[in-house]
């Protein structure tokens, strides 16, 4: 019995080594053991971890301030753009990134009938026809870069690193001295002038975007109070002629618009000339205009060499990316792929630097509501205003101007005012969401590094691994040659 048991184990002996040495590959040796830089929790059973242990790919690796729960940061910072402006002007509005223009800034805190080149007035100096701002923005918006008119916003200032007295488009006759701002595809170079590219300033400037005032009310100290009535601007832009004319003498821009001469006759009051004291200490909130001079702040040239945008906006180029504007906050390597570009919106907001204000939702809905009753306040007054002129010119028409003229003339306007407030309450609403976006962003940016990071993707359990796969070593025999050598009476 012995026998028998003895000669069975060495034939399951037998088999087990024969089994073993068909079981290796041929010519492949021992298994070397893995390289010391080898990670195998790069690699999970479904082939791939999707974070993986690199940090280009971990949030924790990058700053935080760039990204938020979406893998990219959705409140990107235009400082790498635009330069000290950011700062400078983040306590007073706030910054889109738009497809057309790159970074822009709109006021946060102004009239409802607000424009450009409105609240302040007009001073000849030996640089010509100046604008002295009332408004603490005006030293950069003024007399640094161009104006906008957006469909969805209304006005929105394009940075730009050339210095001028004011950079309008002229337009004189009938009675009436009009301006609006430069578009950004007006250009302006050093020596030679206004570059338009093609641009035709009679025919590309919207008429609603001028201002106009009677003649001899072009030297009063605040012109806002003698603006015509905006829907009155389809019929005077047919009245008047385009009289832009900038040079540059001297090394500097000379805006020369009209004639000095005329408006003295008109008025009947001596122009006196002042002269421009540009210091880095002048007082922002305001330009100030004494009996000699006009005291303008101007930042130092090495904060504006910073302005990366600006050589661009000088030459009234578009921006490079025009459907897709770089964000130049997200780190090399981190870009957007190419199905997330195509899905990104045609503007993002801006944090607001630090020192401007932060206002909490009770704070913003008051501040809406107010800002409506402010509009259709407006509305309601440029209303009446445009009745009384029309009646004035019903009593008594313009020489040469039959009453079916003056009929149709009426109906343009009326026409006109219409679609002004409609765009005006619309784009109000627009402005309005920009700032709630830009309060939020700032809360966002706020927070802690460890709440900003991505939520971690929940680890799903990881499955046994198969027996016996290809490349990989069994654990203990196979459950059959277990068996034969191991009967259960011996196990």
């Amino acid at each position: 019995m012995v026998s028998i048991r003895l000669l069975r184990y060495s034939f399951l002996l037998g088999l087990a080594v024969t089994t073993a040495a068909f079981g290796q590959s041929p010519n492949y040796g021992t298994p070397q053991p893995p390289p010391q830089d080898y990670n195998d929790r790069g690699y999970d059973d479904r082939g791939y971890d999707d974070r993986g242990d690199d940090d280009r790919y971990d949030n924790r690796g990058t700053n935080d301030r760039d990204y938020d729960d979406h893998d990219y940061d959705a409140t990107p910072s235009p400082r790498g753009e635009v330069g000290f402006f950011y700062d400078e002007l983040s306590p007073y509005g706030d910054w889109v990134l738009t497809r057309d223009h790159g970074w822009a800034w709109f006021p946060r805190t102004v009239r409802a009938d607000w424009r450009p080149y409105s609240d302040g007035r007009w001073v000849v100096t030996d640089y010509g026809w100046t604008w002295a701002s009332n408004e603490p923005f005006g030293w950069a918006t003024y007399h640094y870069g161009r104006w906008a008119w957006d469909s969805r916003f209304g006005w929105l200032w394009v940075p730009g690193t050339i210095w001028g007295p004011a950079w309008v488009s002229w337009q004189y006759g009938g009675g009436y001295v009009g301006w609006a701002p430069l578009p950004p595809k007006v250009g302006f170079e050093i020596g030679v002038g206004i570059r338009l590219g093609g641009f035709n300033l009679s025919l590309g400037i919207r008429p609603d975007t001028y201002s106009f005032v009677r003649e001899r009310s072009l030297l009063e100290p605040r012109l806002s109070g003698y603006l015509e009535p905006r829907a009155r601007n389809v019929t005077i832009i047919h009245e008047t002629t385009n009289i832009t004319n900038y040079t540059f003498v001297e090394n500097h821009v000379v805006n020369r618009g009209v004639e000095v001469r005329r408006i003295e006759q008109i008025t009947g009051r001596r122009v006196r000339e002042r002269r421009i004291n540009q210091t880095a200490t002048a007082p922002r909130n305001r330009t100030e205009v004494a009996d000699r001079e006009v005291r303008i702040y101007r930042p130092e040239k090495r904060k504006l060499d910073a302005v990366r945008v600006g050589p661009r906006a000088n030459a009234g180029l578009p921006p490079e990316a025009r459907n897709a504007p770089k964000v130049q906050s997200i780190p090399a390597g981190r870009a957007r792929p190419p199905a997330e570009r195509r899905a990104t919106p045609d503007f993002e907001v801006a944090p607001r630097a630090g020192g401007a204000p932060r206002p909490d939702p009770r704070t913003l809905d008051k501040k809406d509501s107010r800002e409506r009753q402010e509009l259709e306040k407006y509305q309601a007054n440029e209303q009446r205003r445009l009745d009384k002129r029309q009646s004035e010119d019903s009593v008594k028409p313009p020489p040469k101007v039959d009453r079916q003229k003056v009929v149709d003339t009426h109906r343009n306007e009326r026409a006109a005012q219409q679609e002004e407030q409609q765009t005006a309450t619309r784009q109000l609403e627009a402005r309005q969401k920009v700032q709630r976006e830009a309060a939020r962003a700032n809360e966002a940016r706020d927070k802690p590094p460890a709440e900003r990071q991505r939520a971690p993707k929940k680890q799903e359990p990881k499955k046994p691994r198969p027996q016996g796969g290809q490349g990989e070593k069994p654990e203990g025999p196979p459950p059959t040659l277990n068996r034969l050598l191991f009967p259960k009476e011996i196990r």
